[in-house]
């Protein structure tokens, strides 16, 4: 947030009663975990089915919460409101906040891509004007609301993250978004444990376009299978595309690396004119998402040239194709925020360019694939023949996929018999890419081959 919040700003109207004085009480953010809250912070106090936020109050004052949301009476100098529901208290939060903000609201869902494109659409947006957006990956039931709640009558833009994991859910909380704009990125084999396939993971991505506000603008990957299907789900929406199709608005070209100075240059071609872009990071796939953002742009009405000089400012999000010096001098990929069928294909991709390296590419399982679980991971060691000369994995799903591929793989019990492999193996000509799903835990082998 770029302004504070006064307290009055966020009292819900009949909803709650307020102990305490807050006529000069400022907040400057609001937050859900004492770990992570900062000086000036409301606290809000929610019961999950393992924590319950009324537990840390004297956490959270300590570490200097201006004010607090609880369902329960609390002993406390600062300023409360007191509600039956905080999960509802901070609901009826966000839709107020939605309700007066009269900015324009981008939301951003997808398989794949969702927070990288996020940042680079508040890199960009931020040099028009103040710009709101999920903090991290916060995209969920909880994570929406939150974001939404920390809106600012001041800013110009807000860029809401929506994820789903369940049928429903991106629905339900575009329903609050009610975005001026809305992104797909994609449509992959992702939470196929709970959507069921990759249609039903389109079909679910595309309630997104259902609730865009009159007047609006889809912004979809014309690369996709789905493209067409989301295309008439948007209905009489403005609808803008990107990718590599020739036939995309927003068309990217002529992508090319130079991994080790973690570098990416490429061209933008749209209405007529062509952009020479460059951004620190690698991977064809960030720069179709910075492709994405140029699409929302275009649906603002924006100088393209002008926003494309912002592309070097991204921060981009940690573990994501993060490049390192590592051990013995060897080149390290960080890959290993989370992993799923497409994204392991595209770690696979950057290696397949680097054949002047010793390639060595290092996978925890894929998580939230459901039966189909190891298919997928046959599929990625079929995948990555040729694309890397040495296949290091933890987890059982790989052992079938390892039988039936011909080609050099191998399979640890520990993490720590991995490394120890690892380490005795590379040298200056090494690249080693570490890939995984959250639950694998892949950054363990990360931080020790850091220098």
């Amino acid at each position: 947030m770029n302004k504070y919040l006064h307290f009055q700003d966020i009292v819900v109207k009949d909803f709650g009663k307020i102990f305490g004085e807050i006529a000069d009480v400022l907040i400057k953010s609001i937050s859900i975990d004492s770990r992570s809250l900062e000086k000036g912070d409301l606290f809000i106090a929610l019961r999950g089915p393992s924590n319950d936020g009324h537990k840390f109050i004297k956490v959270a004052e300590r570490k200097g919460a201006s004010c607090f949301v609880v369902e329960e009476n609390i002993n406390t100098k600062k300023p409360y409101i007191l509600v039956d529901d905080t999960y509802k208290f901070m609901n009826k939060l966000a839709l107020q906040k939605r309700e007066e903000f009269k900015g324009t609201v981008i939301s951003v869902t997808g398989s794949n891509g969702k927070t990288t494109t996020k940042e680079i659409l508040y890199s960009i947006l931020s040099s028009v004007g103040p710009c709101h957006k999920t903090k991290g990956n916060k995209n969920n039931q909880i994570g929406v609301p939150l974001s939404l709640s920390s809106l600012n009558k001041e800013n110009r833009f807000s860029i809401i993250e929506i994820g789903s994991n369940s049928p429903g859910e991106i629905n339900q909380l575009s329903q609050i978004v009610r975005p001026n704009v809305g992104l797909i990125t994609n449509a992959t084999s992702s939470h196929l444990e709970g959507l069921g396939s990759i249609a039903k993971v389109a079909f679910e991505k595309g309630f997104i376009l259902e609730n865009i506000e009159k007047e609006g603008a889809a912004i979809l990957p014309r690369d996709s299978l789905f493209f067409e299907e989301w295309t008439k789900r948007a209905k009489a929406l403005r609808v803008i595309s990107f990718g590599t199709s020739r036939k995309s608005d927003v068309l990217l070209e002529s992508v090319k690396m130079n991994v080790s100075k973690n570098l990416m240059f490429f061209k933008i071609r749209s209405l007529g004119s062509v952009l020479e872009c460059q951004m620190k990071t690698i991977g064809i796939h960030n720069a179709i998402n910075a492709s994405a953002a140029f699409a929302v742009a275009l649906a603002l009405d924006l100088d393209l040239e002008k926003l494309s000089k912002n592309l070097m400012n991204v921060k981009f999000p940690s573990r994501r194709l993060s490049v390192h010096k590592a051990r013995k001098d060897s080149l390290l990929i960080d890959d290993s925020y989370n992993a799923n069928p497409e994204s392991m294909k595209r770690s696979l991709d950057v290696l397949d360019k680097m054949r002047y390296k010793q390639r060595f590419f290092v996978a925890g399982e894929m998580a939230e694939l459901g039966s189909d679980g190891e298919f997928y991971h046959e599929e990625i060691c079929k995948y990555s023949k040729g694309k890397t000369d040495e296949f290091l994995c933890i987890g059982d799903l790989w052992k079938s996929g390892l039988k039936k591929t011909s080609f050099k793989g191998k399979k640890f019990n520990t993490k720590d018999d991995l490394f120890d492999y690892l380490i005795n193996k590379i040298n200056k000509d090494s690249v080693i890419m570490v890939k995984g799903s959250r639950s694998s835990s892949m950054e363990y082998i990360v931080d020790k081959l850091k220098m």
